[in-house]
């Protein structure tokens, strides 16, 4: 899954890809995303075959936008994606309204970071679809998170609720894929618990379970070094380890590098 930010503040590659203003309102003149498009490109030529094109930051330091904002970044994009055969195209979004325009527009999967919040009102809309929907933990409206002592069974519980919820809303269990959400509200010692422990959630859960760490914080932290490269070296390994454990979707800025990575693992575990 290559991920196309196209926003001007994300952690990670805020700006690489977004063509607008430095601030939060995208004018319309240029809502075309011309660098978005050329880097969807891209990501497909470098084998993603899952391409997640999110248009509002999920750094907890970013100001929240509105869907209409959130749309005005992504909808050219989403025409340019939805006409690419044999790619699946996910949105990055809370945003229930912003999730059904791109679902009428074609989109295979809505990946929705706050998921475990309103997962009702997002099944709601994704069951009228042909679609998946990724299921995130999020703990940051959870102040209690940060002091349990087993993240992995407080994740493995919240999943269950959402499993028993959509069978009570006929949702398609088989159509939720899990993230543990790495760097959604834990510390980093968790983050790197969480990791260590990812097949314990792979093993439970016969859905599919997503692995995005790709240059998150807990991987500068680990390696003490935050530039692109050092990250990028970091985010293999964890796609090496992910898949090791069980992981079936990973999520990753670098996707002709994390490719060859798999194939290996490929080799080497199967």
């Amino acid at each position: 899954m290559g991920i196309l930010n196209v926003t001007p503040n994300s952690f990670s590659d805020g700006g690489r890809f977004f063509d607008g203003d430095d601030g939060e309102q995208l004018p319309e003149a240029v809502a075309t995303q011309p660098k978005a498009i050329q880097h969807l490109y891209e990501l497909v030529d470098g084998g993603g075959t899952i391409i997640d094109i999110g248009g509002e930051s999920t750094n907890p330091k970013a100001i929240e936008i509105d869907g209409e904002t959130e749309w005005k970044r992504i909808g050219n994009v989403l025409d340019a994606a939805t006409a690419i055969g044999n790619v699946s195209i996910s949105v990055d979004t809370y945003h229930v309204e912003v999730a059904r325009k791109a679902l009428e527009l074609g989109v295979n999967i809505i990946n929705d970071v706050c998921c475990t919040w309103h997962f009702r009102e997002m099944a709601t809309v994704v069951k009228d679809f042909d679609a998946h929907l990724i299921v995130t933990h999020n703990a940051r409206n959870d102040k209690n998170f940060l002091q349990t002592q087993d993240p992995i069974g407080k994740i493995i519980s919240e999943f269950e609720k959402i499993l028993d919820e959509a069978i009570r809303i006929n949702f398609d269990v088989k159509r939720i894929i899990f993230d543990p959400g790495i760097g959604f509200g834990k510390t980093p010692q968790q983050n790197l618990e969480i990791f260590r422990t990812i097949g314990k959630i792979c093993s439970k859960f016969s859905n599919p379970i997503l692995c995005a760490t790709s240059k998150k914080s807990f991987l500068a932290a680990a390696v003490n070094g935050d530039d692109w490269e050092t990250l990028s070296i970091a985010t293999m390994a964890t796609t090496m380890e992910g898949f090791r454990q069980g992981c079936k979707i990973f999520r990753v800025h670098g996707v002709a590098e994390n490719l060859a990575v798999l194939k290996f693992a490929q080799k080497l575990y199967e």
